[in-house]
C-alpha cells in the first residue's frame, strides 16, 4: 500500500490509447453540427418566405386583374351610315346627353328644367319661323306643361302691353342693354303662366318667352317648369336674342301667349 496509486493501476491501463486531442474533436463535432442545423433552419427560412410572396403575387395578380372594358357600337344603317336616333331616356333616368349649340334657345332653357327635376321631353322640340316650343315632363314621364320662346320684329314707338288697358304702356326693368316686363297669371290652378317679354334697346326686335303648365291636371302638375324668375331670365339672356336668326319673325303658326305681343 506504500507504493502509488499510480503504479497500482499502471496495469489496468495498459493498452489503452493515450487521450490525446478526442475532447476537442468532440466538442468541434458539435459545433459543426450545430452550424449546419443553423443553416438548414434559416434555408427553410428563406424557401418558405419566396414561397409565400410568389403565391401573394400570383393571387394579387388574378384577383385585381382589370376586366376588359365593354364597347357598345353605335347601330348605323348599312346604306347610308347614319346615326340611329337614340331612344327616350328610362322613366326616373337621367335624362341623354345633347349634343351642344344645334339649339341656342334649348342651351339656356335645359340647365334651369333638369335643375328643377324635370326634363325637355327628347324630340318633342316644335319650332317655326320666329319661335321655338318644348315639351317638358317629370322624371317619371308625366308632361308638366311647354315653355314657348318667340322674337317679334315690332315698330321703333312700340311699348309693353298693359293687360288691363289696351291704348297703356307698362314700365319696363332693366337687365343690362334690356328692357323686360314679367307677365305672371297663377290664379288659374289648371292652366298657370308665367311670362316674361323682353327687348334690346338697340334692337327692332322683341323676344317673349312663356312657361305654361299642363292644363286640366291639378295644382301640382299644372304649375310651369320654370319660375318666374327663371323665366325673366331666359328672356332677358343674350344668347337668346342670337339663337334667332335677323330675319326670323313670329308669325305662322306662332305660339299663343297669355300676354300677345302687338304690333
Amino acid at each position: 500500500m506504500t507504493a502509488p496509486l499510480s503504479r497500482l493501476l499502471e496495469h489496468v491501463l495498459e493498452g489503452e490509447p493515450p487521450i490525446g486531442d478526442e475532447v476537442d474533436a468532440v466538442f468541434r463535432r458539435a459545433d459543426r453540427l450545430r452550424r449546419r442545423r443553423t443553416q438548414g433552419v434559416l434555408a427553410l427560412g428563406a424557401v418558405t418566405v419566396a414561397v409565400i410572396v410568389g403565391l401573394g403575387f400570383v393571387l394579387t395578380s388574378t384577383l385585381l386583374k382589370p376586366r376588359p372594358a365593354t364597347v357598345t357600337p353605335i347601330p348605323t344603317t348599312a346604306a347610308t351610315g347614319e346615326v340611329v336616333a337614340a331612344p327616350p331616356p328610362v322613366a326616373g333616368a337621367a335624362p341623354v346627353p345633347r349634343v351642344s349649340g344645334d339649339d341656342g334657345v334649348l342651351d339656356v332653357i335645359e340647365p334651369l328644367v333638369e335643375g328643377r327635376q324635370l326634363r325637355v321631353v327628347p324630340g318633342a322640340a316644335r319650332r317655326g319661323d320666329g319661335w321655338r316650343q318644348y315639351a317638358i315632363a317629370d322624371l317619371d314621364g308625366r308632361s308638366r306643361g311647354t315653355i314657348a320662346v318667340a322674337v317679334f320684329d315690332v315698330r321703333k314707338k312700340w311699348c309693353f302691353p298693359v293687360a288691363a288697358d289696351e291704348g297703356a304702356c307698362a314700365r319696363a326693368d332693366r337687365a343690362g342693354d334690356l328692357e323686360f316686363v314679367r307677365y305672371d297669371n297663377m290664379s288659374d290652378p289648371d292652366q298657370q303662366i308665367r311670362q316674361t317679354i323682353a327687348r334690346r334697346e338697340d334692337d327692332r326686335r322683341v323676344v317673349a318667352v312663356m312657361a305654361a303648365g299642363e292644363r286640366d291636371t291639378g295644382a301640382q302638375r299644372g304649375k310651369p317648369g320654370l319660375t318666374g324668375m327663371q323665366v325673366e331670365q331666359v328672356a332677358t339672356d343674350d344668347r337668346v336674342f342670337d339663337a334667332f336668326n335677323k330675319s326670323e319673325d313670329c308669325v305662322d303658326g306662332c305660339p299663343g301667349f297669355g300676354t300677345p305681343v302687338e304690333r
